[in-house]
């Protein structure tokens, strides 16, 4: 991750105070042209105390809002520009309740203040671009000093005793000469010494489309695969990862995986989880459960995992789509309506020519009888499939997933609307609304009868029980 281990945050919070500062200043220019040789006059010291409190307050969002957000080296331009406007609108919030508490509402130039929060804004923003900009030229790609790692690979203690010197922050792992099993179990020695694991891209034959690759040592590198710690939230042990080592994970893991099942939790089905212990208990006894919801995501980046990120369900098809469209392992889809079926079978054919789909299922849209459900299992199985995805709707896919552990080959994935997101069926919001995290409005002005409760009631909660959480 560029410059991550080498950023400091206490600069950025410096070049913060000094855009508040020049934005102060830049204000009162503009207002008043001719007013600095009679600045004492000006409001009986209006503009000095407000000077004071909004560089205090400044302070206090930082600690309390900005540090706690995943670093500008991590933010595309699009979230760091969010970020920017949410801590600027909490100060705005606070000067006019400071003005509105000493009562010179009616004293202080509403154009002062705007500008002041606007101008600060726009120099906050421009400052952090240039310190990311230059912790890129100094640090390049890979500031840190990686661990390399080449077949015969060491064992545990060969691998305590070249960690030991502190030396190393990442290691890189070359595959070309090693098999599937012996890199695998070297990065499993690695992540239980504290390590995340990447490998070398032209050791490995695989083609990564989008996403991840970071020049470790001079070496394009990926990570090798999900990381072996959880991070719980409401009691729902979420797996940590990026999109692109997920799938990885899954593809180089395909055989041992078969018979389980992925899940890819929201905001709606956390606090499905958070309320009912049947449903929570359905999501950890999943292989993993990935956090498809930038709320979710962001509480594992203030829990102290820098590289997560939301791993949502349309996307993790995507990149699965992408990187085995040569045939390597193959695909069932099972729910939806027949038409979302048909309109994703050509919508794949054309995108992903050489994805190789067993079949496509449409259920009943009632519950199953006993009969019904094992002919659907007989079928499953004679496909074949190295890959099932479900698209049930939550919660039911999950709790279908849960009863046929161990009796459907393959690994099972519940993805809910990435089937019509994949046909087309219904439009998904632009990268940089996902990237914010408002895909939830924008899809809820597409169907805002069905799920306006569900957003709205679900989100509220949401921010509740994350409100009580801080006090556990």
């Amino acid at each position: 991750m560029v410059g991550m281990r080498r950023f400091s945050k206490k600069k950025l919070f410096a070049l913060d105070e000094l855009a508040l500062v020049l934005a102060f200043f830049a204000a009162l220019i503009v207002r008043y042209t001719k007013m600095f040789p009679m600045w004492p006059q000006f409001y009986d010291g209006l503009y000095v105390s407000l000077l004071v409190f909004v560089v205090l307050v400044q302070a206090i969002i930082f600690m309390g809002y900005d540090a706690r957000r995943a670093s500008i080296m991590i933010q595309d331009t699009a979230q760091n520009v969010f970020t920017v406007i949410k801590g600027r609108f909490l100060l705005f919030i606070a000067i006019i309740l400071y003005l509105y508490i000493i009562q010179q509402g009616t004293n202080s130039s509403r154009f002062v203040i705007a500008a002041i929060v606007g101008f600060d804004g726009i120099f906050s923003f421009v400052f952090r671009m240039l310190l990311k900009r230059h912790y890129i030229r100094k640090f390049g790609t890979n500031p840190d000093i990686a661990l390399e790692l080449r077949a015969p690979f060491p064992d545990e203690n060969g691998v305590k005793e070249l960690l030991s010197g502190g030396k190393y922050t990442r290691a890189l792992v070359f595959a070309e000469d090693a098999d599937t099993k012996d890199t695998n179990r070297i990065c499993e020695i690695l992540e239980n010494e504290g390590m995340h694991p990447y490998v070398a891209l032209n050791s490995l034959g695989y083609s990564v489309k989008s996403g991840i690759v970071s020049d470790i040592n001079g070496h394009a590198s990926i990570p090798v695969a999900v990381r072996s710690q959880h991070c719980d939230l409401f009691g729902i042990h979420y797996a940590v990862a990026r999109t692109e080592e997920a799938v990885l994970h899954v593809i180089r893991h395909i055989k041992e995986l078969s018979g389980e099942y992925i899940c890819f939790s929201n905001v709606h089905t956390s606090v499905m989880a958070r309320e009912s212990h049947d449903y929570r208990r359905v999501l950890n006894g999943s292989a993993y459960t990935f956090p498809d919801g930038n709320p979710i995501a962001q509480f594992q980046q203030k829990m102290g995992y820098d590289l997560a990120e939301r791993v949502a369900g349309p996307d993790f098809m995507e990149h699965m789509f992408k990187n085995t469209a040569d045939g390597q392992l193959s695909h069932f889809f099972y729910g939806a309506s027949q038409e979302t079926l048909d309109a994703l079978k050509e919508s794949l054919n054309q995108n992903y020519p050489g994805l190789v789909i067993k079949g496509m299922y449409s259920p009943p849209f009632r519950a199953l009888t006993p009969e019904e459900d094992k002919a659907d299992v007989e079928m499953l199985n004679a496909a074949d499939a190295d890959i099932i995805w479900i698209g049930l709707g939550a919660p039911k896919q999950e709790k279908w997933m849960q009863a046929h552990k161990g009796q459907v080959k393959g690994v099972m994935m519940g993805v809910g609307a990435g089937f019509d997101f994949h046909a087309g069926t219904i439009k998904r919001a632009p990268k940089w609304i996902q990237n914010i995290g408002f895909e939830w409005l924008y899809r809820l002005f597409q169907d805002p009868g069905r799920l306006v409760k569900r957003y709205v009631v679900t989100n509220a909660k949401y921010m509740f029980y994350m409100f009580l959480e801080k006090f556990r």
